[in-house]
């Protein structure tokens, strides 16, 4: 794919507050998509090269209405002003991330029951070999 105007893919590393994240943006023929990745610890460098040749094409991405930038001090700002209030791009990245949950979470279950059912295969043949 070229790189152009309408094709690109942006990923900046950026400390929360509590957590090291990524947020990854990509753009695809005018329709922008925006996914967010979080480390926990600050990366390595190295860490941070297995994540991208690895992980990163696994990271869920959202469509978000236009590529935005995120000011902290501008969100700051409104939120003192208005009270409160999020970013529609903040809310994708949450958006990615309970879907995300939740992938992981039907997946965990699934292997769950698969490595009780093999459990369960392997005392009935150790029942069968005692007989």
């Amino acid at each position: 794919m070229k790189i152009t105007e309408d094709n690109f893919t942006v990923t900046t590393i950026y400390f929360d507050g509590q957590f090291w994240c990524a947020l990854i943006e990509r753009c695809e023929d005018g329709k922008t998509y925006a996914g967010r990745y979080v480390f926990g610890s600050e990366p390595s460098n190295p860490e941070i090269l297995n994540w991208m040749v690895h992980s990163f094409a696994n990271v869920p991405l959202l469509p978000v209405e236009s590529r935005t930038k995120i000011r902290l001090k501008k969100i700051a700002k409104t939120e003192s002003k208005n009270g409160g209030g999020v970013p529609k791009s903040l809310k994708a990245f949450s958006e990615a991330q309970k879907e995300y949950a939740k992938e992981r979470k039907t997946m965990n279950r699934k292997q769950k029951k698969l490595e009780e059912k093999e459990k369960y295969l392997l005392k009935q043949k150790k029942k069968k070999e005692k007989r």
